[in-house]
């Protein structure tokens, strides 16, 4: 009973005039006119807005590619009815088609497009040919665009030892079945590269000779292709020898008004190279100097400091013993 008492009570608190039948039919057809007459306007022509347009891009030049990505949007003031407006602005109307086939360049051979020479091409695309463009933003458009090419880069290896370097040596260089790989890229990227890189191969333990087919790593730029993914190698290894030879020191530099004798006349001369290549090292290869220069330079000096040049191309280390030699000087 209470609750009814109070429904009847909120039920009194409503305009009388707004429970009669006639009156709720007359709203009824109001709201419905008001809704005709917004659907009546839409209908119209003249309105103006400027709405985002989502582009796509087509037909770019044969074996051109964008180096920087373009505006995804153009933002375009249209003049049409209001229903295609709202189409446009509201409901992902599909995207517009640019054409590039025709692209313009300046003195400084930048590309670009205007909005001028394809503003009916757009207008085409939109659904309705009452629909009409005013203006387009920007107006121009610049693009960053190079041509594909090809050219041989060189394969650097990725070689990583892990044994022990002080007994064993790589022997030689990497073997590749082939020293260069084809990329293709803008022009742009490939006056940059200098080689392209294989993965890493690291080496725990050293043998006479190992094979792998290593995978090759493009860098990361946009449109980079290689002819080829990976890469067959071949790897030697040698023991590590050491040899010794007695070498005359020979004086360099000397006047012809001055004779000099050094103590002592020869050096010891300590190496390292491979096993492989220690049969084919020979004494006459190695020359060691006494420059009389370095008198000239302080002639308090009781020592000369020896040196080596151009050893053997096998030589991994070699040191002299002694380092220094005194000398004596006489006239002729």
């Amino acid at each position: 009973m209470k609750q009814q008492s109070e429904n009847k009570g909120f039920k009194l608190r409503i305009p009388p005039w707004l429970l009669d039948g006639n009156t709720r039919i007359r709203l009824l057809f109001i709201g419905l006119s008001l809704i005709l007459w917004f659907l009546i306007k839409l209908s119209k022509t003249g309105y103006v807005s400027t709405i985002d347009f989502a582009i796509d891009y087509s037909d770019l030049p044969k074996g051109m590619v964008f180096t920087e990505k373009p505006p995804k949007s153009l933002k375009i003031k249209v003049q049409g009815s209001g229903y295609n407006l709202i189409k446009y602005a509201w409901f992902n109307y599909r995207d517009l088609d640019v054409d590039l086939q025709n692209l313009e360049s300046n003195r400084k051979g930048q590309n670009y497009w205007t909005s001028g020479s394809s503003r009916n091409y757009l207008e085409a695309q939109l659904s309705d040919e009452t629909t009409r463009i005013l203006e387009i933003h920007p107006d121009t458009v610049f693009f960053k665009i190079s041509q594909l090419l090809t050219k041989a880069v060189p394969i650097k290896v990725r070689y990583k030892a892990l044994f022990d370097t002080n007994a064993y040596v790589l022997y030689g260089a990497p073997r590749l079945a082939q020293d260069s790989v084809w990329v293709e890229a803008p022009a742009n990227v490939l006056n940059q590269l200098e080689y392209i890189e294989t993965e890493q191969v690291s080496i725990a333990e050293a043998q006479d000779s190992l094979d792998f087919e290593l995978k090759l790593i493009a860098p990361n730029y946009p449109h980079l292709h290689l002819n080829q993914e990976s890469v067959e190698l071949q790897l030697y290894f040698s023991a590590l020898t050491e040899g010794k030879v007695q070498i005359p020191i020979t004086a360099i530099h000397l006047p012809d008004t001055v004779q000099m004798e050094l103590f002592p006349s020869q050096v010891e001369l300590t190496f390292r190279c491979a096993l492989r290549d220690y049969k084919d090292i020979r004494p006459e290869e190695f020359e060691v100097y006494a420059d009389f220069e370095e008198i000239v330079r302080n002639p308090e000096t009781r020592f000369l400091s020896l040196s080596t040049e151009n050893p053997p191309s096998q030589i991994r280390a070699l040191q002299l013993q002694p380092k220094r030699v005194e000398y004596l000087i006489s006239k002729p």
